[in-house]
């Protein structure tokens, strides 16, 4: 057994033994002080609260220690071929949230969704290879060849080369499988690695795939994120490693648990099930230990004093049983309500970036193994397990288990490769090659640009509501409604307003730019604000927004249907297509500098609402006023577009109260201005599941069914931002006075 050092000494052994560490963890919060440990030669953190506070102080508390610098004699090989610092977890401020910028949308469990077919394919054929066996290492077997495939798939490497993505991998770590060969060796598959990596970067360039490397290209084009060609290749193989050995040591330990208590059946009722134990399993004993960090000023934390200097371990594993926090910590209680997120995948805004992928990923695990290996038990005993030394990591070195077939159960080998390279090749953007036809000054600082398709090619067919990405130089795209006729399938026609100084710079490079004949490629189109059938429309739009409008009112009218429409602007002068509009009977305009009073919105209202919808586009500040008008209408009927990033401009301190009805239960809750939105919700019972609390994981996010939310997340894309269908609850707010979430 481990043990504590000399009582009242500063050192302590709480790492000696793997075997012993939760005891000696457990006598570690006992103390007041901060013991030292020579093992991570750094003052021990136990306590849930005071990792809480230095997690939440990267300011003061730096990140550099958890990804060390290799010595002279490696950096030396690797200098200019690999990144030295190739991983998120070790860097700070402003750095870090500027590179996770260009992958944190990628990895929101919404989206993460479109792959859980492609895993349990996986899954099932992983499985196909040993399922005749009676008994197998789960973890060589299974745990370790998956999480490898499917990180390699996602990333965009091509899965059937696991095995080597492993073993190039062995000189940052990893699985003991792939640390053979000498350390020349290991060198030379680093470097290999990443220079296939700089490759696909290189390619992916032009040709676009569902894949990481790609969506990083799409965030730097669309000015997200500003980075260079080797911090694109940093991303990827930290996040390589990460993405497979966590979750490798999870799903093994946490089948020796489920097994070991006769927990496997109640564990697999169903999918949510699966979920609450994997969020059960994470916090008894998660496949991070802790985290190492730096301290950068005086600091004091209770009633101990750190220094610049100082280097602290946060044992995450620990606070996650800490008994102040989580009742019967040390117990494995698959149904427990969490009112207070556990440590598993970290805090902060370097919680762990692949926490939803390793969430879907183990609950497909155990829907394949419960399904394809009946009556699975443990052999190796469970006393008898052996654990890696402890580090930052958590695993152990096997897991021998069997299962007794009641029925048949074997399948033939799956020939789904067809089925994978279609995964692999999906949702490939939509690129076309296109001149400008024309340009016109339309309205005062708007112009209308047409484009064709090079060489005379066919453009893709559209509908109202629809959008298309146009390239703007170094500013990278942006998005830009498509306001001619649908029925002009030979060209798109776009009206650009030219902003400010304190815009992004797109639509100023564009009136400066653009030329007939100018070639370029645009993406799309893509519609996020289709218009769907019904016999009765309002119109509502300000300003700029009457280009998403415009086709719509166009399409309406021939089909014969009733409508009323709004449009509001500053002066005629600046209204585009104005002069059209206002020979339409059913189209009111309405310039500010022409009426001594405010459009009266609450003259659209109607109290006939069946078969109606409305749809809105403009200012933030127009939306928020027309969805406090429709708020008691039927969920649905108002539809709104925004071409304005609520999240601009945003000061934290300066919070509001607000309500939110949970339309699943009908139920009413208050959100005081010092409260987060995510606190009440699960103090409430709501349980939103969560990881880092900061907005830059994208966990918690949830279904917003009216209200305009105020965006201060990291994670939800300018197009998602501005369609405020969703928010992440832990960091967002509202702009009004109430939100609608499509929550119990």
């Amino acid at each position: 057994m481990g043990s504590m050092g000399i009582p009242g000494s500063d050192d302590c052994k709480a790492f000696d033994d793997p075997v012993a560490l939760f005891h000696d963890l457990e006598v570690l919060r006992s103390r007041e002080n901060f013991p030292h440990s020579p093992r991570f030669d750094a003052r021990v953190i136990s306590r849930y609260d005071d990792i809480v506070t230095i997690l939440d102080r990267p300011d003061i508390f730096s990140s550099g220690p958890t990804v060390p610098h290799p010595p002279s004699f490696i950096a030396d090989k690797i200098s200019s071929k690999c990144p030295m610092r190739g991983t998120l977890l070790g860097l700070d401020n402003p750095i870090h949230d500027r590179l996770r910028r260009s992958v944190s949308s990628f990895f929101v469990p919404r989206r993460l969704k479109r792959f859980e077919p492609v895993i349990e394919t996986l899954a099932h054929q992983v499985v196909d290879t040993f399922v005749e066996s009676s008994e197998i290492n789960i973890k060589s077997a299974f745990a370790l060849p998956l999480p490898l495939q499917i990180i390699s798939l996602i990333v965009g490497l091509d899965p059937k080369q696991w095995q080597w993505v492993g073993r190039s991998l062995a000189l940052f770590g990893g699985h003991a499988e792939y640390s053979s060969g000498t350390l020349d060796e290991k060198v030379a598959g680093i470097i290999e690695l990443h220079e296939h990596i700089a490759d696909l970067i290189q390619l992916r360039k032009a040709d676009r795939r569902d894949d990481l490397i790609s969506h990083i290209w799409n965030e730097r084009d669309s000015g997200v994120v500003e980075m260079t060609d080797f911090e694109h290749l940093s991303m990827i193989p930290g996040l390589l490693l990460a993405g497979h050995e966590t979750t490798t040591n999870l799903l093994t330990m946490g089948l020796s648990h489920l097994l070991h208590r006769n927990l496997w059946h109640q564990a697999n009722k169903d999918d949510r099930t699966r979920a609450a134990t994997i969020e059960e399993l994470v916090r008894y004993e998660s496949a991070i230990t802790g985290m190492k960090r730096e301290v950068l000023r005086e600091f004091k934390l209770r009633e101990t004093t750190m220094y610049p200097g100082d280097n602290v371990f946060l044992a995450y594993n620990s606070g996650s049983r800490d008994p102040q926090i989580f009742q019967d910590a040390d117990e494995l209680i698959l149904t427990r309500k969490f009112t207070t997120q556990h440590l598993g995948f970290g805090r902060g805004i370097h919680a762990c970036l692949g926490a939803p992928l390793a969430r879907l990923l183990l609950r497909v695990e155990m829907r394949v193994l419960y399904e394809r290996l009946p009556n699975l038990c443990l052999v190796t005993p469970y006393g008898k397990r052996k654990y890696d030394p402890v580090h930052e990591g958590c695993g152990i070195a096997a897991l021998t288990v069997s299962w007794q077939p009641s029925k048949p159960v074997t399948r033939k080998l799956r020939n789904d490769t067809a089925s994978l390279e279609r995964a692999q090749a999906s949702r490939k953007i939509i690129q076309q090659e296109v001149v400008v036809e024309s340009i016109i000054e339309i309205a005062d600082k708007v112009l209308e640009i047409t484009f064709v398709g090079q060489n005379g090619a066919r453009m893709p067919t559209w509908a109202p509501g629809a959008h298309i990405d146009v390239p703007v130089g170094t500013f990278g795209h942006r998005q830009y409604s498509l306001c001619g006729s649908p029925a002009d399938e030979g060209r798109y026609t776009v009206a650009v307003l030219r902003e400010g100084a304190e815009s992004t710079g797109g639509s100023q490079f564009i009136h400066d730019t653009f030329a007939r004949q100018k070639a370029m490629m645009i993406r799309g189109p893509r519609n996020h604000f289709e218009l769907r059938p019904a016999t009765k429309y309002i119109f509502i739009a300000g300003g700029i927004g009457i280009t998403a409008i415009k086709p719509m009112i166009e399409t309406v009218k021939t089909q014969g249907h009733s409508y009323r429409a709004v449009y509001l602007g500053s002066s005629r002068s600046k209204m585009a297509y104005v002069k059209e509009l206002s020979m339409d009977p059913c189209v009111k305009i309405w310039p500010k500098d022409e009426a001594d009073h405010r459009f009266n919105l609450s003259s659209l209202s109607c109290k006939d609402t069946k078969d109606l919808l409305i749809y809105c586009c403009g200012p933030a500040r127009l939306l928020a006023a027309v969805e406090e008008l429709f708020r008691d209408y039927p969920t649905g009927i108002l539809n709104i577009e925004r071409f304005e990033n609520t999240s601009h401009n945003l000061d934290a301190s300066l919070n509001r109260p607000f309500d939110v009805l949970l339309q699943r239960s009908d139920r009413q809750i208050h959100v005081p201005a010092d409260r987060t939105l995510l606190e009440v919700l699960n103090e409430e019972g709501v349980g939103v599941m969560s990881t880092c609390s900061k907005g830059t994981c994208g966990t918690c996010e949830v279904s917003v069914l009216e209200g305009v939310p105020e965006h201060r997340d990291t994670v939800l894309t300018a197009v998602e931002r501005l369609d405020g269908k969703t928010m992440m609850p832990c960091v967002s707010r509202c702009i009004g006075s109430k939100l609608t979430l499509d929550l119990w």
